[in-house]
């Protein structure tokens, strides 16, 4: 009997410092991918004319070193219904900047990039935004933790989406909340913010864009997958996230990122 309790110690013990050895996963590397950053927002009460696009390639999965800065492409934005073209500057460090667009809500706008021989496009309308009417906070599910309520008025017989973004201090990246008004048509609306370090105190900085049907089916899974609002046991599989960005001689090159447009409103609030 002692014999085999002592073969039984020696077998489970051997299980489990197997355990420990060092596992190589050979991850493949399908080559760098162009990341595409063009949003064009326009803040309400501004001219807009001042814009940012940022262009960069993808490092490998284990790789520490972030993205490495696209230079020396050529960064257009064309403005269909009256053929203006917006041309941005290569600042040589990754930025693309113009100070010359002209925004228009409804207007439908075509970016093309043009680099290493490679021409790629993406086309958007830009979506405008009402007013916020207000902040307010709730409790949330801890104790001394709140959750930030941001209303604003939806337009009738219209289908909108929206995103609201909010920075603060405590937080490394922004926290993000993409809403439709399915339930809402009309009325007033709101996008909801809720981080276990919502303490009293916390000061937040809050934008809420109006963003086309396309970029809120694509933000929602970002941000499901990124896990920024706890989407729970029944989230989506991780998987690899489609922009509007595409290479016209290879369509299925993948390319990393979005081009949209957006209006949005800004405001302030101070957990108490």
């Amino acid at each position: 009997m002692k014999k085999s309790i002592y073969i039984l110690f020696i077998t489970i013990s051997t299980i489990f410092s197997s355990c420990t050895d060092v596992v190589d996963v050979d991850v493949p590397n399908g080559g760098d991918r162009l990341v595409v950053e063009a949003s064009i927002n326009w803040e309400k009460g501004t001219l807009g004319n001042e814009q940012t696009i940022k262009l960069s390639t993808s490092t490998t999965f284990f790789d520490s070193a972030p993205n490495v800065p696209v230079t020396g492409a050529t960064v257009t934005i064309t403005k269909e219904n009256d053929g203006a073209q917006f041309i941005f500057t290569d600042q040589n460090n990754g930025e693309y900047i113009t100070t010359n667009f002209v925004p228009e809500i409804g207007a439908a706008y075509n970016l093309n990039i043009v680099y290493n021989g490679e021409t790629y496009t993406a086309s958007e309308t830009l979506v405008g935004f009402t007013e916020i009417n207000s902040v307010t906070q709730e409790d949330g599910f801890n104790e001394d933790e709140f959750r930030v309520r941001v209303l604003f008025n939806d337009p009738s017989e219209e289908v909108n989406y929206y995103l609201g973004e909010f920075i603060q201090e405590n937080l490394a990246v922004p926290s993000l909340a993409a809403v439709r008004d399915e339930f809402l048509n009309g009325n007033e609306a709101f996008v909801l913010h809720f981080d276990e370090k919502n303490i009293p105190g916390t000061e937040i900085d809050i934008k809420v864009f109006g963003i086309s049907e396309d970029f809120y089916f694509y933000i929602d899974q970002l941000i499901q997958q990124s896990g920024t609002q706890g989407g729970g046991p029944f989230q989506s599989t991780p998987s690899q996230l489609k922009g509007n960005c595409v290479n016209v001689n290879n369509p299925n090159e993948e390319v990393l990122g979005y081009f949209r447009l957006s209006q949005f409103a800004k405001t302030n609030y101070t957990i108490q």
